[in-house]
């Protein structure tokens, strides 16, 4: 079997992820009028409830404005992530796969795992290489698989070390 070839992915903030945040919090904006429209009176409860949908959707925000970012690099064999102190080799798990935007974890020895939000770029010839690197390295990684790979549908889960 052939490994796919190097690709470097710069990760950057996902808009892809930023749409998920404002959009579950205007539901949730909906949910509370709808909510507060049903109370004969305005009281505690509405208050908390409009405090805790506030403050959802600020610490959602403020993590994404501080989301990392970074480059990911697979040589081959291995995969590199540039935000781990001594660039030490990594295990890539997806963690879901929305076709053009994938959610994995990335993790080193002694070194805690992150999330990244990866977002299909412009050029569709990169991303499609990501995408290779993704399912070779998660053949590679299995060699018990004898041929046959597991299919994991949108939005599946699987390893992809």
């Amino acid at each position: 079997m052939h490994l796919a070839p190097e690709v470097n992915f710069s990760v950057k903030r996902s808009r892809w992820h930023a749409r998920l945040i404002v959009g579950a919090s205007l539901l949730g904006l909906l949910v509370f009028a709808a909510f507060a429209r049903d109370q004969m009176l305005l009281d505690v409860r509405t208050g908390v409830m409009a405090l805790a949908m506030l403050i959802a959707s600020t610490t959602a925000l403020i993590g994404w404005k501080h989301s990392v970012q970074g480059n990911l690099r697979w040589d081959g064999q291995h995969w590199y992530w540039s935000g781990f102190s001594g660039n030490p080799v990594c295990c890539l798990r997806m963690v879901m796969d929305f076709q053009s935007a994938l959610l994995v974890t990335v993790r080193a020895e002694a070194q805690a795992s992150i999330f990244l939000w990866l977002e299909a770029p412009p050029s569709d010839a990169i991303w499609k290489a990501l995408r290779r690197a993704i399912v070779s390295s998660q053949s590679a990684s299995n060699p018990n698989s004898n041929g046959k790979d597991k299919k994991i549908g949108p939005g599946g889960q699987g390893d992809l070390a």
